[in-house]
């Protein structure tokens, strides 16, 4: 079974993100900011992170740069980052962490979603 780590401030979307994809048959841990979400990988080992940018605490961002800096080499998953932000500057400090892909949040249908998630993870 693959696995997703969630990591969505908005408690709806958390929730909604987290049924749609345990009905696609996913195992699914969700996190309300980065740094619990960087607190999950310590028990968790996903295929996929699904990450918000803006979150209090810790934003993406710094959950990005966090994680690049303690990042285990035998430790393989995927990011994509999921946001509304269309800043092309944020765009930019995005591709440095080479995530897997940017999906607009308001733009991305249920189906979509687990469809990229498919594509991405299997």
């Amino acid at each position: 079974m693959k696995k997703i780590l969630i990591i969505e401030d908005e408690l709806p979307l958390r929730e909604a993100f987290a049924f749609l994809l345990q009905s696609e048959g996913y195992e699914v841990e969700v996190a309300e900011n980065g740094k619990v979400g960087l607190e999950k990988l310590k028990l968790f080992s996903p295929d996929i992170i699904l990450l918000d940018l803006l979150m209090p605490v810790m934003n993406g961002i710094e959950f990005l740069k966090a994680l690049s800096k303690q990042r285990n080499t035998s430790v393989h998953f995927k990011t994509l980052v999921l946001s509304n932000l269309s800043d092309p500057m944020t765009r930019d400090d995005i591709r440095d962490f080479h995530v897997a892909g940017v999906a607009m949040k308001a733009d991305l249908s249920p189906s979509e979603l687990a469809a990229t998630v498919k594509k991405l993870v299997g």
